[in-house]
């Protein structure tokens, strides 16, 4: 796995990414005509919304797609695998709610969800198997990790149809390690009663800067960069 490449391919889409977003701060239209969306039915401001999006750019998911590429064939490798048959990563996936305060401010809950799977046949590793075959280790391991967050959303222009945002929240992140191997006894020594390795709650801690608009009516879409479980994401909106 050549780590410059990564880190290049990574610089290179942040870049891009911050080309965008630039873009679009100095072409927010100065209109007041298009604000937040209006309920049709009770004829008021929405107050409330959810939010469904998705996240790009995670240099964990990098660093285990990228692993298709590694080299672990190489006796002298230090890499602890010498063949990878596992690595996948799960969607990494914003569920939020927020409720409208007043022009600028608003509060909400975030939920965000990723993980990833990594497992190969360690290097220079065997034993005896039930049937007294010698056979080289499989272990694999996975991480799934939860935030849940209480988060704050400033919007510095109301009236605009592109709003700009800063989002700083804070909660509780879930991780879950758990491992599997071929060996029984090796898999018994990883087997703690409610911890399942690792499983113990840290402090969850989210800041974003971000931009909303109006598809039509009640929809919207909004896109973040920033602090979080992946440095962009975007997604779709419902006010009511």
């Amino acid at each position: 796995m050549d780590l410059t490449v990564i880190m290049r391919n990574t610089r290179n889409a942040i870049k891009s990414m911050t080309c965008l977003l630039w873009v679009a701060i100095v072409n927010i239209a100065p209109s007041k005509a298009q604000t937040s969306p209006i309920a049709p039915s009770a004829g008021k401001e929405a107050k409330n919304t959810i939010i469904v999006g998705a996240g790009a750019v995670n240099l964990m998911y990098i660093l285990v797609n990228n692993l298709d590429n590694a080299n672990v064939t190489t006796p002298s490798d230090s890499f602890v695998f010498s063949s990878i048959t596992t690595n996948t990563t799960a969607p990494l996936i914003y569920l939020k709610y927020e409720n409208k305060l007043g022009r600028k401010h608003a509060l909400g809950l975030n939920f965000a969800n990723s993980g990833f799977t990594v497992g190969g046949l360690v290097r220079d590793s065997f034993f005896f198997n039930d049937m007294g075959t010698l056979t080289q280790l499989n272990l694999q391991g996975k991480d799934v990790t939860r935030s849940f967050n209480v988060r704050y959303n400033y919007t510095f222009n109301p009236d605009a149809q592109v709003q700009v945002y800063w989002g700083l929240g804070m909660g509780i992140r879930t991780n879950k390690v758990s491992i599997s191997t071929n060996d029984t006894k090796l898999l018994n020594q990883f087997a703690i009663p409610g911890i399942n390795v690792a499983s113990v709650p840290t402090v969850g801690f989210e800041s974003t800067l971000g931009f909303k608009g109006t598809i039509a009516d009640q929809l919207g879409w909004y896109a973040e960069m920033g602090i979080a479980k992946s440095i962009f994401q975007g997604g779709i909106s419902y006010s009511f």
